[in-house]
């Protein structure tokens, strides 16, 4: 997701086939991939989320716990929300979390709340969520030797995952209405991880 602290910036690289024009009306189908769509029009969101976990030095393991707690705040009623929603692919990261903050024995924190997602809406949240595993991989070679990195480190598929969830999110954007709730969707999950990173910053060392 984001090139800072919290996520990389989504990768969108590869061959893009042109989709089927389309006129201004609420049935229109897409004439620009649903992810560019995303991209452009979560870009100053993205990159205040980015912000927001700038003091995060990762290299430094008193910041790092701080940063996995920021994440256990912000995601589960995320997680929780899209479960059974958008991407039939899709898969939560929570497990993951909670194996490394309870390696480093601390507990899970109590979750932000999160709206009511609808199934349309699971794909702007799915966006955010799907992107920041490719980001996970480059923080995760800034986090100290011996720290558990279960929750960024790379998986061997995930490149693929992207590229799969892009198609799939092309695949149902057919009309205006649909990717503007998907960019809602998209912007208020960013701005759930920018409170959780704001909530804790004044706490690290």
């Amino acid at each position: 997701m984001l090139k800072g602290p919290h996520h990389a910036v989504m990768t969108d690289t590869g061959p893009q086939t042109p989709p089927p024009a389309c006129n201004d009306t609420g049935r229109t189908v897409r004439a620009v991939s649903a992810r560019f769509v995303l991209r452009e029009r979560t870009r100053a969101m993205h990159d205040a989320t980015e912000e927001a976990f700038a003091s995060y030095d990762l290299t430094r393991p008193e910041h790092y716990r701080c940063f996995l707690v920021a994440h256990a705040s912000a995601l589960p009623r995320l997680e929780l929300g899209v479960t059974g929603k958008g991407w039939a692919d899709w898969q939560p990261r929570l497990p993951r979390l909670v194996d490394d903050l309870a390696a480093l024995s601390m507990p899970l924190p109590v979750p932000m709340l999160a709206p009511q997602i609808s199934p349309v809406a699971a794909w702007g949240v799915q966006y955010v969520l799907e992107g920041s595993r490719l980001g996970g991989r480059m923080l995760a070679q800034r986090v100290p030797d011996g720290m558990p990195t279960s929750y960024l480190s790379a998986q061997p598929d995930m490149s693929a995952r992207w590229q799969a969830f892009c198609a799939a999110l092309d695949a149902h954007h057919q009309t205006t209405d649909w990717i503007e709730e998907v960019v809602d969707a998209a912007t208020e999950t960013f701005q759930t991880f920018r409170r959780a990173a704001l909530a804790l910053a004044g706490d690290l060392p």
